[in-house]
């Protein structure tokens, strides 16, 4: 389950319920049934972990016979109820609570599907987080051929802590929504600022206990605006957080208008497919 000493600590909370195909009745890719979706998720998940130091939580909503069985085969702690998505999301953060501060938690809907390589780019991105600091506003003007710095403006007192979130959603390439953003690299991986993000998206456990106001609140008809406006700074990072994106994209969201763009999706599921019913 863990590569002793080499990475933080992953827990992840998987939030499930088949019950319910689509909160907004999007269709899904690939004629995929609900079942069958979360169990591909939650494979590619659990395979991109391996090797790693994790812990999985399953927070089953009213879950079917059927997946419950299909989580009785991994090594995970579950916890079923009969929450709603409101209910749910808030029991996710008392979940994440319970984590040591230094530790991370990955906050996963049911509905995202992982690359192989998902956690080895997203935990060298958190154990090389230290260089990835948003420069200051600058004023230049060029004089004598040389660029003179004008005004130097911070972008923040203390750097701001991270938030992950895995998916390159598809609408950040339209021109209406393009914006200047921070690119950063890693050893292994680009990754863009952005400002938005649904409620899968990963944190370290002391910044879920500073910002539990904002967490607890954006539960409330699961208003993820709400969320991404107070918890992710844009031009400035004063008390809030710097959210990353990587590109290309770790993850999907298996909405057939929200997948992620320069990935084999339809190959990844297929493998699955296979795995999970061999």
């Amino acid at each position: 389950m863990s590569r002793a000493g080499a990475s933080p600590k992953i827990n992840v909370i998987f939030r499930s319920c088949d019950l319910v195909n689509a909160v907004h009745n999007a269709p899904r890719p690939f004629n995929l049934d609900k079942k069958t979706l979360i169990k591909i998720c939650f494979k590619s998940l659990y395979n991109a972990l391996q090797g790693f130091n994790y812990h999985i939580v399953v927070l089953g909503d009213n879950l079917s016979p059927e997946m419950k069985s299909f989580f009785s085969g991994f090594d995970i702690e579950f916890i079923e109820g009969v929450f709603g998505n409101d209910n749910s999301i808030r029991e996710t953060i008392k979940i994440a609570e319970r984590f040591n501060d230094d530790e991370w938690v990955y906050f996963c809907e049911d509905d995202y599907l992982h690359t192989k390589d998902a956690m080895q780019k997203i935990i060298t991105l958190i154990t090389e987080k230290e260089t990835i600091i948003p420069g200051n506003i600058r004023v230049n003007q060029l004089l004598r051929k040389r660029q003179i710095t004008l005004l130097s403006i911070p972008r923040f007192f203390k750097k701001p802590n991270l938030v992950v979130f895995p998916a390159d959603y598809p609408d950040r390439y339209m021109q209406e929504f393009s914006k200047r953003d921070f690119i950063f690299h890693t050893t292994n991986s680009h990754w863009r600022q952005v400002y938005d993000t649904t409620f899968t998206f990963l944190m370290q456990v002391k910044d879920v206990k500073n910002k539990r106001q904002i967490l607890w609140k954006s539960a409330n008809k699961a208003n993820d605006r709400y969320l991404s406006s107070n918890l992710y700074g844009k031009s400035f990072f004063f008390n809030k957080l710097l959210c990353l994106s990587p590109l290309p994209s770790v993850a999907t969201h298996m909405h057939e208008q929200t997948m992620s763009p320069l990935q084999d999706w339809e190959g990844i599921v297929n493998e699955l497919k296979a795995e999970i019913s061999s």
